[in-house]
């Protein structure tokens, strides 16, 4: 991917039977290009099956997102762009010319954490509106953590601690609020965090099975040299 793409760095001639070696030398450069450059390609539609399906290359159903009831696809936009480089006369490079979308890509395939920090954050989504209602997802927040509201009681002196619908909290707190009342009851503190750790869960999409990469480059290799030879 961006820093670490995924290499096919093989030499068909070392993989299959000797008639099928000597075969190969007897093509011309440009032959055995074609060859790698299909054996990459065959691999990008696997990945972007992957996405579609919603599996990952162990053939399991990828992890939900964390923390929101959305059902939108995983992964929907590494497809796009998804290219085969070569880097030689034997090796291809499976990535994305749009760096960031490779460093993305390249998280979610080996669950690789990411660090954030407060000004981060601001540059890539904004400074929040402190003013506006508090969100959906602070109050199902608040809820997970046992928020009450401090009312006075009916009858003698005192109050009493009331539960509040997610309702009740988006219409009488704001993000502001809502932020400094999780923190408190989080982290025990009014000052939100500076730095933070984002781990995303594996979803590998690109590439073979681990422990089936020589069977799966043979067979790639195969089928293209048979591709080719009947054309």
């Amino acid at each position: 991917m961006a820093n670490q793409p995924f290499q096919l760095d093989t030499d068909p001639r070392g993989r299959m039977r000797l008639y099928e070696q000597l075969d190969i030398v007897s093509l011309p450069h440009r032959t055995r290009r074609n060859i790698t450059m299909r054996m990459g390609r065959s691999i990008i539609k696997d990945a972007k099956q992957n996405i579609r399906r919603q599996r990952t290359i162990h053939g399991l159903s990828m992890a939900e997102r964390k923390g929101t009831r959305t059902k939108r696809k995983l992964l929907r936009k590494m497809g796009k762009g998804l290219k085969p480089f070569m880097r030689g006369p034997n090796r291809v490079d499976l990535t994305w010319a749009n760096g960031m979308t490779a460093k993305i890509a390249d998280r979610h395939q080996r669950g690789i954490p990411e660090q954030w920090t407060a000004p981060k954050a601001e540059k890539v989504y904004g400074k929040p509106d402190y003013d506006k209602p508090a969100t959906r997802g602070q109050a199902r927040a608040l809820k997970a953590e046992g928020y009450r509201l401090r009312v006075k009681k009916k009858r003698g002196k005192g109050c009493t601690l009331r539960r509040v619908s997610m309702k009740w909290i988006m219409q009488n707190l704001t993000v502001g609020q809502a932020g400094i009342i999780l923190r408190q009851m989080r982290d025990k503190t009014r000052r939100g965090k500076q730095r933070w750790e984002v781990k995303p869960t594996a979803r590998p999409f690109l590439g073979p099975k681990p422990g089936t990469e020589p069977k799966f480059l043979d067979d790639l290799a195969r089928t293209a040299l048979s591709q080719i030879r009947n054309r």
